[in-house]
C-alpha cells in the first residue's frame, strides 16, 4: 500500500498522505514517495495546479515517534526534494490535526483551507526535540507573537484561531473541504499556468532578499514572462473577446 496516493484530473493533481492508521504520521518511506511525487508534478507540463490532503481523519501527526523510538533511520533524507522546491501552485486541504512536521509541510503550500474540525500544534518541543523547520517557516507565515506562542507553549490551537492568525486562508465544514479546494484550483486555472509560474517564483526568490534584490528578481523574471507564448494569447483573447487558450509556455 502506498503511503501517498497521486492522482491527476485535467490539470489539477491530488496528492493524499495515506498512512491513516496512524494519522498519516510521517516515516521515512512516505518522505522518499513524496520526494517522487513532487518531482513529477514539477516536472509534468500538464500539471498546472496541486491540492495536498490527508486520508482519514486527519491531516498528518508529524513525524513517525513510533519508528524514531524502534531506532529506524531519520524520517528527514538529508538533501531531498520536496514541495519547497516546486514553482507551482498548491492548495493545502486540512482535514483535521495537523502537528508538528505535519506543520512543516503544510506552511510551504500557497493556499491553506482548514475544515472546522482542524486543530493546528508545533508540538516538537513537548517530546524532546527541537522545532527545527518550523522556527524557520513560521515567523515567515505569520506575525512574529503568534508564531513564538505556537513554537514555544507547544499547545495546540483550532481552526478558528488560524485563521485569525493568518496561518489559513478559510475555515469551511469538513464535507465543504475539497469542495473548496477544488474552487480554489478552478479560480487558478482561469490564468495562465505560465505567469502563475514566474509569479510564484519572483514571491519566493524575493521573499528573503533586500528591497533591491527583490525587485530585481520581479524585473528579470518579468522580461522573461514577457517572452512566452502565454504572454502573446492573453492580449489577443482581450482583444478578440474570447477565454485565453493557455498553452503554459
Amino acid at each position: 500500500m502506498p503511503t501517498v496516493l497521486y492522482e491527476k484530473k485535467g490539470h489539477v493533481s491530488y496528492v493524499t498522505l495515506n498512512r491513516p492508521e496512524v494519522l498519516n504520521a510521517i516515516n521515512s518511506e512516505m518522505r522518499e514517495e513524496l520526494e517522487q511525487v513532487w518531482f513529477d508534478f514539477e516536472q509534468d507540463p500538464d500539471a498546472w495546479v496541486a491540492i495536498m490532503t490527508g486520508a482519514g481523519r486527519g491531516f498528518s501527526a508529524g513525524g513517525d515517534l513510533r519508528a524514531r523510538d524502534r531506532g529506524a533511520a531519520p524520517t528527514r533524507p538529508a538533501h531531498s526534494y520536496s514541495h519547497r522546491d516546486v514553482m507551482k501552485p498548491i492548495i493545502c486541504g486540512i482535514n483535521g490535526p495537523v502537528r508538528a512536521a505535519g506543520m512543516d509541510m503544510m506552511l510551504p503550500c500557497d493556499i491553506r483551507v482548514a475544515a472546522d474540525v482542524a486543530t493546528f500544534g508545533m508540538t516538537m518541543t513537548s517530546w524532546g526535540v527541537m522545532a527545527s523547520t518550523g522556527a524557520s517557516q513560521l515567523p515567515r507565515s505569520i506575525r512574529w507573537a503568534n508564531a513564538m506562542e505556537l513554537l514555544m507553549t507547544a499547545e495546540p490551537i483550532n481552526a478558528q484561531e488560524a485563521y485569525r492568525i493568518g496561518l489559513v486562508n478559510k475555515v469551511v465544514p469538513l464535507e465543504k473541504l475539497m469542495e473548496t479546494c477544488d474552487e480554489y484550483a478552478a479560480k487558478i486555472l482561469r490564468n495562465s499556468p505560465t505567469a502563475i509560474r514566474l509569479t510564484k517564483e519572483a514571491a519566493v526568490r524575493g521573499r528573503d532578499a533586500t528591497l533591491a534584490e527583490s525587485l530585481h528578481i520581479g524585473s528579470m523574471l518579468g522580461r522573461y514572462s514577457g517572452t512566452t507564448e502565454d504572454s502573446k494569447e492573453g492580449p489577443k483573447a482581450f482583444t478578440e473577446k474570447r477565454k485565453p487558450n493557455w498553452k503554459n509556455h
